[in-house]
């Protein structure tokens, strides 16, 4: 593993490298897909051709400069993402990430502090802890303001996700992510939590939502990549039996789609455009079905994982952040192009808008830790029930 801090005796052991190759290689994929979401195969290749590079701050709309100014209101509420606020301008430097990753940095933050398994106070007490209202605009946006605001004029954390912005859609699993980790090789209970922290979020029971099983479903898939005998089907199957019947056949057929289009990621792409056409691109059930499709399509590995996922349209972030992250949970951390991962991390290190400036190798160091005390705390219990048998 490369140096980017004094190593410390656990950065060799298994369950550590694949925490880092789990965290850095979703947040390169983050960062690699900001770009190009939203469009489609044909419209990337026509503005970027074929992406396998963090991208610099020249080009993004078919060639116009990235020089986001919000001149559209000046209501605080007004501010999506990528609008500064009112009069101001923002440089996207290569490396920097979006608001799915902000939203990870404050749940892996909530587990660091408390070094282990979270509720949704732990969570919602970090949301009004790091997150401050110069934030939106730049990484984060309108539907973190209805967080955090409901936070702050004391709605229950539970009660927060019925007032989503954008419910239905991905972002609640992408914030989701490090609960997997937490409970590393434990699926059943990575998902029991997530659909819990989930109610930040979103909201469950309403006809064609199924944000908050999703997000249970791929920390499912992330517990299970953590397992030293993981494989690309077990992760699969891992995540597909958290889901109801309605989103697991969507998310089977897709996988099905994906083993037949020749490990093009490109066609596999194109299928998923004429699958979703009209449907909005971060709807949930579609990330997860493309994302872990493309898991087999690459096989595993971090680096292809991450560039077919940029180069297969629609929203090519949120796909390549999680394809990214099970690759880099499954091949460990030696997997993920060195360059790539240090450059988002000195990125992240001097970014004035993120909520932390932690790196994905202090991240890994504060997950894994907090694993091992989850671990520990099973253990003791093992122990105990062992004893009144």
């Amino acid at each position: 593993m490369a140096e980017t801090a004094k190593t410390k005796d656990y950065h060799n052991s298994l369950l550590f490298q694949k925490i880092h190759g789990y965290i850095a290689a979703g947040s390169v994929g983050n960062s690699m897909g900001e770009l190009m979401e939203g469009f489609t195969v044909e419209e990337r290749r026509k503005y970027w051709g074929w992406v396998d590079y963090l991208p610099e701050v020249t080009k993004v709309n078919g060639g116009r400069p990235q020089e986001s100014v919000n001149h559209r209101a000046s209501n605080p509420f007004d501010v999506g993402l990528g609008h500064p606020p009112c009069g101001k301008t923002q440089t996207r430097k290569p490396g920097t990430t979006e608001d799915g990753e902000e939203r990870f940095r404050i749940l892996s933050s909530a587990i660091i502090k408390k070094g282990g398994r979270i509720d949704l106070w732990d969570l919602a007490t970090a949301w009004a802890e790091m997150v401050t209202p110069d934030k939106f605009g730049w990484l984060l946006g309108s539907q973190d303001q209805v967080i955090y605001y409901s936070i702050k004029a004391g709605i229950p954390p539970w009660d927060v996700g019925v007032h989503a912005s954008w419910p239905g859609l991905y972002g609640t699993t992408k914030m989701m992510g490090a609960v997997g980790v937490v409970n590393a090789c434990y699926p059943e209970q990575a998902a029991q939590d997530a659909r819990e922290l989930a109610r930040l979020k979103d909201v469950r029971g309403v006809p064609g939502n199924y944000a908050v099983e999703v997000a249970g479903a791929h920390c499912a898939g992330v517990a299970e990549a953590l397992k030293p005998t993981a494989t690309i089907d077990s992760v699969i199957q891992a995540a597909a039996k958290e889901l109801g019947p309605a989103p697991r056949r969507e998310f089977l057929d897709v996988q099905e789609m994906a083993r037949s289009c020749g490990k093009d990621p490109e066609a596999f792409g194109i299928q998923l455009q004429d699958k979703y056409e009209n449907r909005q691109v971060s709807n949930a059930v579609e990330i997860l079905s493309a994302a872990y499709g493309l898991l087999y399509i690459s096989d595993a590995d971090p680096r292809n994982a991450i560039v077919y996922a940029v180069n297969s349209g629609r929203d090519t972030d949120c796909r390549a952040h999680t394809v990214g992250s099970l690759a880099g949970a499954l091949k460990g951390i030696d997997a993920v192009p060195v360059e790539w991962w240090q450059l988002v991390d000195e990125t992240m290190k001097t970014d004035p808008h993120t909520v932390s400036n932690r790196t994905s190798v202090e991240t890994a160091e504060g997950l894994y830790q907090a694993a091992v005390n989850n671990m520990e705390r099973m253990r003791r219990a093992v122990e105990e029930v062992e004893s009144l048998i």
